[in-house]
């Protein structure tokens, strides 16, 4: 004797399995980011289709064997961080020139959102983002989006970016367009990067500009990118100088040309004509040794006023500063 399913669940049955076997035969690759150590979003862009990649800036818990901890939460200008991360470039191949390794949409969305993260970052915290842009190369036939994911935290007083996945294709495969996706492909793998794993990807990240100061982790890490005092330095120096018009530009060029020539010459330039003709009036014989050594007033003022304005608007170090002001001084 035969047992009886009751109808009910024999049809609940059939549609599991109908379902089961659905979805079985539907294969998509799931993005492989998790969001276990996630601490906190800052921007965010939901993915284009099931799927497909997810787009974030965000704080997440860094690695547990990490011996050093960041400086964080630390302050770095929006500005100087775009100008940092845009020396940077990707070389895929040794006969083609180099292309940026951030487009100009990549950068604005870095420098606004890093910042605040590395503000709110604790010290067991990475800035970790997914992003994406356009990007022109002779690699593809026309100008298309690339993700490019990675870490960005500051140890030993050092801007450090990690680049987990650089410049990934992003559209869709032949059986994906067949099934009606044109948007994003769903198969595509990336990773934000770890210290104590290097990402493999073609070709050489470089700098740009030759910029001193920004060098690799290691010779084993061309995806660890560091970025020293000097390169900040650098980048505040290069960005001060264009804040400046092109008047303003030219007046302190003219200052600094005329206060060269004034260390150079061991003495002092002649009074202007005026002065020399009311000096005759009042003492018309004067010998030379009086006249090498005698000094304007308003010649060492005004010396002192320009290299005062030197020092303050960045272009004098304190020490260069003093020495140029004990030189003028000695010649009174």
């Amino acid at each position: 004797m035969f047992y009886k399913f009751p109808k009910k669940i024999f049809l609940q049955i059939s549609v599991l399995l109908m379902i089961f076997f659905l979805f079985s035969s539907i294969k998509i690759s799931i993005a492989k980011i998790s969001d276990k150590h996630a601490v906190k979003t800052f921007w965010s862009e939901m993915p284009i289709m099931p799927g497909a990649a997810k787009y974030f800036i965000r704080t997440e818990k860094i690695e547990k064997k990490t011996k050093t901890l960041n400086n964080h939460p630390i302050k770095i200008s929006e500005t100087i961080l775009r100008r940092m991360f845009k020396q940077l470039s990707y070389k895929y191949d040794r006969d083609e020139r180099e292309i940026p390794v951030f487009s100009n949409k990549e950068l604005l969305l870095l420098a606004k959102w890093v910042p605040k993260a590395l503000m709110s970052a604790k010290p067991n915290e990475d800035v970790t983002f997914v992003i994406k842009g356009p990007h022109s190369s002779a690699r593809w036939s026309f100008r298309e989006e690339r993700l490019t994911a990675g870490r960005i935290f500051v140890a030993n007083n050092q801007l450090n970016l990690i680049i987990g996945s650089l410049q990934l294709g992003l559209q869709p495969t032949l059986d994906e367009r067949y099934q009606g996706n044109v948007w994003e492909t769903a198969k595509v793998i990336y990773d934000t990067g770890r210290r104590n794993k290097a990402a493999k990807f073609d070709g050489m990240i470089i700098d740009y500009k030759n910029q001193k100061g920004i060098f690799r982790k290691s010779n084993e890490r061309k995806d660890w990118l560091v970025f020293t005092n000097t390169a900040y330095k650098a980048a505040k120096e290069d960005i001060n100088t264009k804040q400046m018009s092109k008047d303003q530009y030219k007046t302190l060029q003219q200052q600094i040309d005329a206060l060269q020539k004034q260390v150079k010459q061991p003495t002092t330039p002649s009074s202007p004509p005026q002065r020399q003709i009311q000096q005759r009036e009042k003492k018309p014989v004067i010998s030379k040794k009086q006249t090498n050594n005698k000094v304007d007033p308003h010649v060492i003022e005004q010396r002192l006023k320009t290299i005062e304005n030197l020092y303050k608007k960045g272009m004098l170090s304190e020490k260069e500063y003093q020495k140029k002001r004990n030189e003028i001084l000695k010649g009174i």
